[in-house]
């Protein structure tokens, strides 16, 4: 499945990388082909180097307070 998600990430307006350490290939690397316009976000208690820095937004907690966190930038930017 991963040329379909690397054909939907190509046409992300907003992507979001919950819960990994972004170093299992080839999932990881969607981060980079994810538009340079389109903000991207990664929440993760433990967040890793990432090397697409352009609109990135990192939140550094557990998913469940990450998502709601995300929850309320994402309200600012509709």
């Amino acid at each position: 499945m991963i040329e379909t998600a690397i054909a939907i990430t190509k046409k992300a307006d907003i992507f979001v990388v919950i819960g990994t350490s972004l170093v299992v290939y080839p999932a990881a690397g969607l981060i980079d082909i994810a538009p340079v316009h389109s903000p991207k976000f990664v929440i993760d208690k433990n967040i890793p180097p990432v090397k697409s820095a352009f609109n990135l937004t990192t939140i550094e907690k557990p998913a469940t307070e990450g998502v709601k966190e995300l929850t309320g930038i994402l309200q600012t930017l509709l």
